[in-house]
């Protein structure tokens, strides 16, 4: 096995490239009949007629997968998914779109602040859920009803406790500059819309010779964070310098020996968010699924498949961390944690860091 997973393939679209495609479009590029307005509630007689729902996601495939085999035994509305990156999702999206030839219902994005864009330029349908009146304001969109949480993942530092002992792991953020990590730390690669939510929670919060002494350690980076855990377990990488928490909850669930540690400085996280695109040739099916997703039966199945918390004020996962008990860190500033400035400053910043 190579030391590190490849960075994604020559020529496939970074986040610099995604915003940039953003930056060039404007509402009226967009073909006739995609504008959102709020919708109405769904008709599941209907969306059993409308065929397929199709999902494109940024997730655990398989948990996907599994979400969706429940949705369809609930509703009787079949649904494939797709695992696309936003790298690779975004310039298809608008490409589909221009073209009016969109075939995806559901975009599920790892990071709201892209997501955020799609509502901006008009590509996002609103539908105000019944169930939105169970989630808080920061979990929702502004104006409500264009996305939603649907998942909080913490990015929290793990090691395999057969090649570093508890004593030896790093305790917090800056342990990660001892020398004895040097070309032994992963991080997802730049286009992971929730290592740019990580570094954007830590940027203000640790000091400016981290990220120089972290570019130093030559850390490894990684097309996701299933790749580094792997890497982990089979001690070809020591220490996973922001991995998805609910990696360690389903480890745990197979009682291996992966440890987590949520650092005092603070866990970044990032909210999962779901929407409808405008363009969905299965409203009624669309709205079903936000409706499904969004209940309190829809987020524990979600969440506990996945191991996550859910940003449900009325859900609670067995065996995943109190968000009480942890020091989280999100953006404080939405409008700028979804600018094009900050992404291209977190773009330029992460390649020289993972040497990309």
């Amino acid at each position: 096995m190579p030391k590190t997973e490849p960075h994604p393939s020559p020529g496939a679209p970074s986040r610099r490239t995604v915003l940039a495609g953003f930056g060039a479009l404007t509402a009226a590029a967009l073909p006739l009949g995609v504008r959102p307005a709020a919708a109405a509630g769904a008709d599941l007689a209907q969306a059993r007629k409308e065929g397929t729902l199709v999902v494109w996601h940024s997730d655990q495939e398989a948990d996907v997968v599994n979400f969706l085999k429940v949705f369809t035994e609930r509703t009787g509305i079949p649904a494939i998914q797709q695992r696309i990156l936003p790298g690779v999702a975004m310039p298809k999206l608008q490409a589909e779109m221009r073209a009016g030839s969109s075939d995806v219902d559901i975009y599920m994005n790892a990071d709201p602040g892209l997501m955020d864009l799609l509502r901006e330029r008009e590509q996002l349908l609103r539908y105000e859920s019944p169930e939105l009146a169970a989630f808080s304001p920061e979990f929702k969109s502004v104006p409500p009803g264009y996305w939603t949480a649907y998942c909080i993942n913490l990015g929290a530092l793990m090691y395999d406790t057969r090649y570093v002992t508890p004593a030896d792991a790093p305790k917090s953020w800056m342990d990660l500059l001892d020398p004895r990590w040097k070309d032994q730390i992963g991080f997802q690669n730049a286009a992971a819309g929730t290592q740019y939510g990580w570094w954007y929670a830590l940027r203000g919060v640790l000091p400016p010779q981290f990220w120089t002494g972290l570019t130093t350690q030559k850390p490894r980076a990684y097309a996701s964070s299933t790749q580094i855990l792997s890497a982990l377990q089979n001690g070809s990488m020591k220490i996973g310098g922001k991995v998805s928490a609910y990696q360690y909850v389903k480890a745990a669930r197979e009682k291996q020996t992966i440890a987590v540690v949520y650092p005092p400085e603070g866990t970044p996280a990032t909210n999962h968010v779901v929407g409808i695109i405008s363009a969905t040739k299965r409203p009624n099916a669309a709205k079903a699924y936000i409706d499904f997703i969004l209940s309190q039966e829809g987020q524990t199945r979600f969440n506990d498949i996945q191991g996550s918390p859910s940003a449900r004020r009325d859900v609670t996962i067995p065996g995943v961390a109190s968000l009480s008990d942890i020091k989280v860190l999100v953006p404080e500033n939405f409008e700028d944690f979804k600018s094009n400035a900050r992404h291209a400053e977190f773009v330029t910043l992460w390649n020289k860091i993972t040497g990309f």
